[in-house]
């Protein structure tokens, strides 16, 4: 009999700063993000696995759609979160969720 591996339901609410977008090597109509973590606080209900990131650089996994247009340096506020070891922004976040100021 195998065991069967469940993934632990994360989500974080961060605040980063834009440095670069590139194309996601695997997954289409996604952009790979660098960004500096700013802030970062837990989501009720859920683990929150991407806080220690927090002053640190992290790649964030967006959706291409998300960051058209989008200049460097801006500020995002969003929510994320750790899957098979990669960090990766809500799909398809509410309005209040996903929040881009210019620099």
């Amino acid at each position: 009999m195998s065991a069967m591996v469940q993934s632990t339901d994360n989500l974080t609410n961060l605040t980063v700063r834009l440095r670069t977008v590139t194309s996601h090597p695997r997954l289409r109509g996604w952009d790979v993000a660098t960004v500096d973590v700013v802030a970062a606080a837990p989501v009720p209900g859920h683990a929150d696995l991407l806080s220690q990131r927090l002053g640190q650089l992290l790649d964030l996994a967006v959706r291409h759609e998300l960051l058209s247009d989008v200049p460097a340096r801006s500020m995002l506020r969003l929510r994320a979160k750790l899957a098979t070891g990669e960090a990766l922004a809500e799909p398809h976040p509410a309005a209040s969720d996903f929040v881009v100021q210019p620099p």
